[in-house]
């Protein structure tokens, strides 16, 4: 037993005095202070898309697409506003690296039916487009880098090394600037990446059957349900409905963003294309609308949430980290 115990220490003990290091080394750059780039390099640009995409959708679906795709934080109308906040949707419709990781993560799961190399050239012009047309902010940066790399662990085969390579990213991040670990977009990327990364396959392996929708319909779910507790924690206030809402709605979100990305292209070129293609963004975007007026309209649409310690949401990635082992567990005896 000893033996066994000195072998475990001997093995493990470079992983160790790395954690201890990084620990050390965190401390020291909170204390220094970090570094917090910003950029917006093209915000004329980003203006004259918001008024073509504008004059081809109707209002909100205008305001909607504009948030989603540009980052432009538009005005909604107040009953809207608390539709998404009372879905847990509210994140949905601005610029965010949960948008990022699931576009691109919808993609990245197309790789059974295209080749990877062509996933990986896709998934990654993607991820450089949406970084231009909302003006290189950071939270968009952070997450491109994360899902990037490790992405393209996964798609090599090593899946488990993309989770790793995603940790490994994340606290280079914060080495860059410590209080990113406190800061929502930071946070809400790290954990949609994950999820994508981590989660999205199992369930891929049930929703497979699906016709269109099943690779974006797993990736949509691995990312809400690892961004929950901090949307929860946040806002202080837990989405009854929420979860269902997403499921309803966030499979639409690559759709959405794709096709407004064409029909945007198109309108340099033939305002006529550009306005077919925005028939169908509008219906992707009413559909959305509808879903969430109608989820948060229900009286037990949602309850308070107090500020809660932290082990409560330990305790949550615990439970669904068990439960999740279980299913892929289950799955692969089949």
């Amino acid at each position: 037993m000893k033996k066994l115990k000195t072998l475990w220490l001997y093995t493990n003990l470079p992983i160790l005095l790395a954690i201890v290091l990084y620990i050390l080394i965190y401390f020291l750059r909170l204390q220094q202070g970090g570094w917090d780039l910003k950029l917006d390099l093209f915000k004329t640009q980003r203006q004259a898309l918001d008024l073509r995409i504008a004059n081809l959708l109707p209002s909100p679906q205008a305001e909607i697409l504009s948030g989603i795709l540009l980052g432009q934080n538009k005005s909604l109308p107040g009953k809207i506003k608390l539709a998404l906040r009372d879905t847990s949707t509210i994140h949905i419709v601005v610029a965010s690296g949960q948008n990022l990781s699931m576009v691109a993560g919808f993609i990245l799961a197309l790789s059974p039916l295209i080749k990877r190399k062509s996933a990986i050239i896709l998934s990654f012009l993607t991820v450089i487009g949406y970084i231009c047309l909302t003006g290189f902010q950071v939270p968009i940066l952070r997450a491109a880098i994360m899902f990037t790399l490790a992405s393209i662990a996964q798609l090599f085969g090593r899946q488990r090394d993309g989770i790793w390579v995603l940790i490994v990213t994340g606290g280079f991040m914060l080495l860059i600037n410590p209080a990113w670990l406190t800061n929502l977009s930071f946070q809400l990327s790290f954990l949609a990446t994950f999820g994508v990364i981590a989660l999205s396959p199992i369930f891929l392996r049930y929703f497979k059957k699906i016709p269109i929708i099943s690779q974006d319909l797993s990736v949509s779910l691995g990312a809400q349900l690892m961004v929950t507790p901090i949307i929860a924690q946040n806002f202080h206030q837990f989405s009854i409905v929420g979860l269902l809402t997403n499921l309803f709605v966030l499979w639409t979100i690559s759709f959405i963003m794709i096709l407004g990305t064409i029909m945007l292209v198109l309108s340099y070129v033939s305002q006529f294309l550009a306005s077919v293609v925005a028939l169908s963004v509008s219906v992707f975007l009413t559909y959305f609308l509808y879903i969430v007026e109608f989820f948060a309209s229900l009286p037990f649409a949602w309850e308070y949430v107090g500020e809660q310690a932290w082990i409560v949401w330990v305790g949550y990635y615990l439970v669904l980290a068990g439960v999740l082992t279980v299913i892929n567990k289950a799955k692969s005896d089949l």
